[in-house]
């Protein structure tokens, strides 16, 4: 008995001593090998590498930190560069296991798969499982542009082969979910946005190839009655169909007006008054309109749709509905010399429409030349047009000759018994 505890005190002695002895060394090696990465001796640091590796491997996660710094190096250098990336591969894969803490699966698995892909290591099935179960596991952690572009590069090729039967709707759902990361991304950092831009080009001209209104909308319809009162999803589907130019499609005004029922913005209204303006539906186009005047909060784009909207009711005859757009886009943005303009050829256009003689009927050109003397003097882009109407349109007004014929000294005012109901003021003489 008391051979055995003898015996069993010595193991233990020497299997301390070795422990201690191999951990002295395990400190050691990863001194010096760190020391030799730093200063780029890298022959001297390849062999140090591989004893950490297979004998200190949860000793410290440095020793895969400064292990990656140099297959990195080593792949830039070699003419067996696949045998190298798949070394970093699996060096990846035990940083991952030894050091989950510090590993974070949405930045290393990535890694492990671009690797893969640019070295033709294993399946594109493999490839993009890697993918995958980073954004499913970490997603908050996987921020590579170039690693979420090439997932949904590997995505396409899966649903285009048929082997996961993917469909064009999962394809869609991951398109949105990529983009909007990679647009986050762009806006986060100034460095990567060139490289954004073309992965988000990319992948546009990917889903060009399935995705169209034919093949979206039926995918979307039969969700709608369940998710009709979630509306994230139903933006985000009404973002895709738009992206798609599908806004001319029912399914989409449907969209969006649920999306004015349950959060209106001036975006819905403004969208739903354009439809039912080409619709000729008068009383809700206005009635949208004016909802969108209230909502939006840019002056300039409340002009600028007010100012469309005169036009066209100047294109349907509508004068007296036109002078009113146009005066609420000029309430909106005064210095808006465009409208002005505008206003100002509404006047001159009813010059045999208004008045009762020959004198009358020219004297509305004086209100026409007001309003391009108003867009010349606040607005310099419009100043030479400007100019341009008030001389035609001075030319057009009675002459002072006219004005003396009539007996007018100056100051009277002209009233018209038309759509204009105001008056014009004769210059003094």
């Amino acid at each position: 008995m008391k051979n055995i505890t003898k015996l069993m005190i010595t193991t233990f002695c020497v299997l301390f001593s070795n422990y201690v002895l191999t951990q002295n060394s395990c400190n050691e090696t990863l001194s010096l090998f760190s020391e030799n990465v730093k200063t780029q001796r890298y022959e001297e640091a390849k062999p140090q590498l591989a004893f950490l590796r297979k004998n200190c491997a949860a000793l410290n996660y440095a020793v895969y930190a400064y292990g990656e710094i140099l297959l990195n190096h080593e792949i830039t250098i070699s003419s067996s560069k696949k045998a190298i990336a798949t070394s970093l591969i699996e060096l990846y894969k035990e940083r991952i296991l030894h050091f989950p803490k510090k590993t974070p699966k949405g930045k290393f698995l990535p890694k492990i798969a671009s690797l893969m892909i640019m070295h033709d290591i294993g399946t594109t099935k493999e490839q993009y499982l890697l993918f995958n179960e980073a954004l499913q596991t970490d997603e908050i952690h996987f921020k590579n542009p170039k690693g979420l572009y090439q997932y949904f590069e590997l995505l396409y090729k899966l649903h285009q082969s048929g082997e996961l039967n993917i469909s064009v709707e999962k394809l869609m759902e991951k398109y949105e979910t990529i983009r909007e990361k990679l647009l986050i991304l762009q806006k986060k950092s100034a460095k990567n946005k060139a490289a954004i831009n073309t992965f988000l080009s990319n992948m546009d001209i990917l889903i060009e190839k399935v995705a169209t209104c034919k093949t979206l909308i039926p995918i979307y319809e039969k969700k709608f009655n369940t998710m009709k009162n979630d509306v994230e999803w139903i933006r985000k589907v009404a973002n895709i169909l738009d992206q798609k130019s599908c806004e001319d499609e029912l399914f989409f005004f449907k969209l969006i007006t649920e999306i004015d029922e349950l959060e209106p913005t001036a975006q819905t209204k403004l969208y739903l008054y354009k439809v039912h303006q080409q619709q000729n539906n008068t009383l809700q186009a206005n009635k949208y309109l004016k909802e969108y005047v209230v909502l939006e909060t840019d002056n300039l784009k409340i002009t600028e749709v007010l100012h469309s909207a005169g036009n066209e009711a100047v294109a349907k005859g509508q004068k007296s509905k036109a002078r009113s757009y146009y005066e609420q886009a000029l309430n909106a943005s005064p210095t808006a010399g465009a409208v002005y303009l505008s206003l100002a050829r509404l006047y001159a256009s009813s010059a045999n429409e208004c008045g009762s003689d020959e004198f009358t009927k020219r004297a509305i050109y004086w209100k026409a030349a007001e309003s391009a003397r108003k867009a010349m003097n606040i607005d310099f882009n419009v100043k030479k047009e400007a100019n341009r109407l008030l001389e035609t349109y001075t030319q057009s007004a009675p002459s002072k000759i006219d004005i003396f014929n009539k007996g007018y000294k100056g100051g009277e005012k002209i009233t018209f018994d038309c759509w204009f109901g105001g008056f014009v003021t004769v210059p003094k003489l």
